[in-house]
């Protein structure tokens, strides 16, 4: 199952829109998350807590996104499931 969504949130006072997809397994549910034109999975660790990595890290893709952005992309995402 999988479900697409788009985040909208300020971060350093612009509006910034990244588009996600649920996907969710048995055991496990994780984010895939283009964040500055890179596909990030999103999932939490044993201890509960998130973790970000590329979904292809042998691209060719020299540009990562800010780990600042990454960390606003995961607070909102908290935000959002506590509610």
């Amino acid at each position: 199952m999988s479900e697409s969504f788009t985040l909208s949130f300020l971060y350093k006072g612009v509006l910034q829109q990244v588009d996600c997809t649920l996907r969710i397994s048995r055991f496990k549910y994780q984010f895939l998350c283009t964040i500055d034109n890179t596909e990030m999975i999103l999932e939490k660790d044993d201890e509960g807590n998130f973790r970000a990595m590329e979904s292809d890290p042998f691209s060719n893709n020299n540009q990562k996104p800010e780990p600042s952005l990454v960390k606003a992309v995961i607070d909102e995402l908290e935000r959002i499931l506590s509610e």
